[in-house]
């Protein structure tokens, strides 16, 4: 049921009360005839209105505005029942909670539009705060709240005690009569989606960054879940991005609080609200059962859209061939995007196991997930063979390491690698170390060092010297197993730590297997054999 439009004069000319429109308007500072819904009594005697004209003045707005208007029904949430004084002590510990002045925020651009109303970008002048404070305002509509209007206080008041820094924080609401207003921290880069989608940014988001934001979601998700709230819309398009360095989660519209020992819910979307499907789970279509583990298969659609650079999951398909494809018989996933290191593509099958007692939990995933970071080396080489499916590299650029075994190359002759240009292709791994920020003391290494990796493929490189000694980084293997890693000694021979051993010279040949030309070098590689066994 709408609100009928009346204005403060129409409504004050019906009660035949005009001569107090000036004092309302300045003094109790109302827009709106349906401002009236938030004075009580002791407002109307501040202006010098009688008992009389206080009746009339309720008798003319209850003809005008139904009690069942969402913006009464929001009222009497707060407000509950008792006494007026235990009424107000109330509302004024709601408001000091929950409840902005919309007097306190200026609205400037529009950010975007959606479903529910629109969002801008505004300043809230806090009364805690010498400064305005950027924020995001998602104005929503009051006929958009008719659905589930006495719970919609409550939502609030359960996101705004949300306190994680990979979960976007709700300041509070403005409850205004033309509309709702949500007032939230301003991510100052917009969505994660549009982030990936722009070419220029593919530098600045390196696999290894993508990598980092997968871990932020999962904790931020798993805060939720410890919360006992279901996000029921985790995509992209709903992960902010602060920084380089820092994403959060947003979009709790549709989120709701669970009960001590409830599992699941159901949804209560109406059949003109369209369900995000190539996201849900096969019960959240089938059923409208959402659940932590439902949001463990939108965090992996989540992982496609992120790793593909924001490509569409189930592009070209309906609702209905989606779901056809998911679910049984067929059980098809969506295809590992081509920059997605293996490991990370594996946990996303994991999530998108038909049974959701058989995915894994938000913990489980914040453990997993950096046990999984791919490695970064360094090249020591240069490759330029012209080859299309092998990345094309000159010596000291990073390469993010995506599979050991690629099809072609179970082997592990070749390596699957993605670069900063945005290639993806096959290496070879004897021409790369592993890269660790260390720096020798006084700068005094001039070569990169990599015994693992030489032991690893029995294969070794020429030595070749640094030519910028100052910016010599030392690139060694990463430490291995549960040990401390001491002391570091290449396959030249080169010893830095605290290992004392004679080292002489060692002739070396070009290619080939390598062969022991001293004997005190079989006491070295035996060193580091121990080193590198848990």
């Amino acid at each position: 049921m709408a609100v009928e439009e009346c204005t403060i004069s129409e409504l004050l000319c019906e009660a035949d009360l005009l001569c107090y429109e000036y004092s309302i308007r300045t003094v109790l500072r109302l827009r709106n005839a349906s401002d009236m819904s938030f004075v009580d009594e002791k407002d109307l005697n501040k202006i010098g209105m009688s008992r009389p004209e206080q009746k009339r003045l309720q008798a003319a707005y209850c003809r005008r505005f139904s009690k069942s208007s969402i913006m009464g029904k929001l009222r009497r949430k707060i407000l509950g029942k008792g006494s007026l004084k235990k009424k107000e002590q109330h509302l004024s510990s709601y408001e000091e909670q929950h409840v902005i002045d919309l007097e306190n925020i200026t609205l400037s651009k529009r950010l975007g539009k959606g479903e529910f109303g629109s969002v801008y970008q505004a300043a809230w002048n806090n009364s805690n705060s010498i400064e305005q404070i950027q924020v995001a305002v998602k104005c929503i509509l009051p006929e958009k709240l008719f659905s589930n209007p006495l719970n919609f206080l409550q939502e609030v008041a359960v996101l705004h005690k949300m306190r994680h820094e990979c979960v976007v924080r709700l300041y509070g609401v403005v409850l205004d009569t033309k509309a709702v207003m949500l007032v939230s921290e301003l991510a100052p880069c917009g969505s994660l989606l549009e982030c990936l989608q722009k070419p220029s940014l593919r530098c600045t988001f390196f696999v290894d960054t993508l990598c980092k934001f997968s871990i932020q979601i999962a904790q931020g998700m798993k805060y939720l879940s410890d919360e006992r709230l279901i996000h029921r819309d985790l995509a992209a398009r709903n992960v902010l991005v602060f920084s380089v360095e820092r994403v959060k989660i947003s979009d709790f519209g549709l989120s709701r609080s669970l009960g001590m020992g409830e599992d699941y819910y159901r949804s209560e979307f109406s059949e003109t609200v369209k369900l995000p499907i190539a996201w849900c789970a096969p019960e959240s279509i089938n059923f409208l059962k959402f659940t932590s583990a439902s949001d463990v298969w939108s965090y992996g659609v989540t992982l496609f859209e992120i790793f593909s650079f924001g490509q569409m999951p189930w592009a070209g398909l309906t609702g209905a061939q989606i779901l056809a494809a998911i679910d049984y018989p067929n059980l098809k996933r969506l295809e590992c995007p081509d920059a997605c290191p293996i490991e990370f593509y594996n946990l996303m099958m994991q999530c998108w196991a038909h049974k959701p007692e058989e995915r894994p939990s938000f913990t489980d995933i914040v453990v997993q997930l950096p046990e999984i970071m791919p490695q970064c080396l360094v090249t020591v080489a240069s490759c330029h063979d012209g080859i299309i499916d092998h990345l094309q590299y000159s010596k000291n650029e990073s390469i993010i390491v995506l599979d050991k075994c690629p099809p072609t190359y179970p082997d592990g002759y070749y390596w699957r690698g993605y670069m900063r240009n945005g290639r993806t292709g096959l290496f070879r791994p004897e021409e790369t170390v592993a890269k660790l920020a260390i720096e020798l003391p006084n700068n005094k290494c001039d070569k990169y060092l990599s015994s693992i990796s030489f032991l690893a493929h029995s294969k070794i490189f020429s030595r070749e010297k640094v030519q910028d000694k100052n910016s010599c980084t030392l690139l060694i293997s990463e430490p291995q197993g549960d040990v401390h890693h001491t002391c570091h000694v290449g396959v030249d021979g080169a010893v830095f730590g605290l290992l004392q051993v004679n080292v002489y010279p060692v002739k070396l040949s070009p290619s080939g297997d390598f062969e022991y030309m001293h004997p005190e070098l079989d006491s070295i590689i035996k060193i580091v054999l121990v080193m590198s066994v848990t």
